[in-house]
């Protein structure tokens, strides 16, 4: 339960990307969050954005941004911090009139905490005197930038510096999974805590995979993320043929957002390239098993508890269930194309099976609704102002 207080409580939420539409992971969780503070107080929204992310094949926008009372959004113009020193994501996050308009507000009218959503989108809240400073990690960002740009050595090494800077200078961290946790608390010696990504359980119908007759591979996430490409890729040309060899009707789904040249060039009768789409319920309720073969990835797939909660059955490589208490009582696991393959074909052969391991993961995922995980954070947020207050 939230402390009952008469306090009305003001908090500035700073993100490095338009949070909006919510319908790709880091969007999600913003909002998710968002809403949650807004059951306890008024949430200011402050947030660098990319043309790119307000054009009409991006999604409408105005719902998930409804949940701000304030909206202060900047696209260009100088940016913060220092040249050849500060991380160029910190930088590109922080466009100077964006820093300027937060510090203005908090002289006019002080807010109780600063949210920053990822370390390096935190530049524009350092220096708010007297407002609790939260971070919300997504992930562990130097780390993942290690893996993708290996050649990048001296930007990953400046992201690294600046997310310690920051974890040490927050009031409270909150990470996604155990793991991430553990590694800001090798840093930092104040509170952190976790908060997994979740899914809108009341929005997704469960069916059951021995009521699914669709022999429809699916795969959801931003079709311009490369682990996301990579995966699309594999889906098209390793997993499906091997598939169709027993089931001659398979066909694949690539649903999500902005899908590039290479995922485009896809499409075809057998593979449908859907791009962004209002909502993806539709494609999880028809779905005849999903199929994860993320080979890179940093914090936790939020289209793995969405497919799990609809009873779709998972197919996914451990990487594609990173931060999640599921294994093999859940899911099929694979590692290649030709073992994803095999185990979609039995995951249609076998559907008692399959319902069984649905049924076990449907326990899992109904500890992961977001609206207890948004209130549990506003509790997380509203301890780190009374702990600064009292200090």
């Amino acid at each position: 339960m939230l402390p009952l207080t008469s306090r009305t409580y003001t908090f500035a939420l700073v993100a490095p990307y338009l949070p909006a539409p919510a319908n790709t992971g880091g969007r999600i969780r913003i909002h998710r969050l968002a809403r949650g503070l807004a059951g306890v107080g008024r949430v200011d929204l402050y947030a660098r954005f990319w043309p790119v992310e307000i054009a009409p094949e991006a999604g409408e926008v105005a719902s998930a941004l409804s949940v701000y009372a304030r909206r202060e959004l900047h696209d260009r113009g100088a940016f913060a911090g220092v040249l050849g020193i500060t991380s160029r994501r910190a930088r590109e996050a922080a466009p100077r009139a964006l820093c300027e308009a937060l510090a203005r507000q908090h002289r006019a009218t002080p807010y109780d905490a600063v949210v920053a959503c990822h370390s390096y989108g935190a530049l524009a809240a350092l220096g708010l005197r007297g407002a609790a400073l939260v971070v919300d990690e997504h992930n562990i960002e130097s780390r993942y930038a290690r893996a993708v740009t290996p050649d990048a050595r001296v930007e990953a090494a400046r992201l690294q510096r600046w997310e310690r800077r920051v974890w040490r200078r927050a009031d409270l961290v909150t990470a996604v999974s155990d793991d991430d946790a553990r590694e800001i608390q090798r840093v930092r010696r104040g509170a952190t805590e976790v908060v997994p990504n979740g899914v809108a359980c009341a929005e997704i119908e469960f069916v059951a995979p021995s009521l699914r007759t669709a022999r429809e591979i699916l795969f959801v996430g931003a079709m311009s993320h490369p682990p996301n490409v990579r995966c699309a890729v594999e889906l098209a040309r390793e997993v499906l043929p091997r598939v169709q060899r027993t089931h001659p009707d398979a066909r694949l789904v690539l649903c999500g957002r902005a899908p590039v040249a290479e995922v485009r060039a896809l499409a075809s009768r057998d593979v449908e390239v859907t791009g962004t789409v209002a909502d993806v319920g539709p494609w999880l309720a028809r779905a005849g098993v999903y199929v994860n073969l993320l080979r890179a990835g940093a914090g936790s797939s939020l289209k793995v508890p969405e497919a799990l909660a609809a009873g779709v059955p998972l197919v996914s490589t451990r990487t594609g269930i990173r931060g999640f208490a599921l294994d093999e009582r859940h899911l099929l696991l694979a590692e290649s194309a030709d073992a994803a393959a095999r185990a979609v074909v039995d995951a249609w052969r076998s559907p008692a099976a399959s319902d069984a391991r649905a049924h076990a993961a449907g326990a899992v995922v109904a500890t992961l609704d977001w609206d207890a995980l948004g209130a549990r954070f506003a509790r997380l947020v509203i301890g780190a102002v009374n702990a600064r207050s009292a200090a």
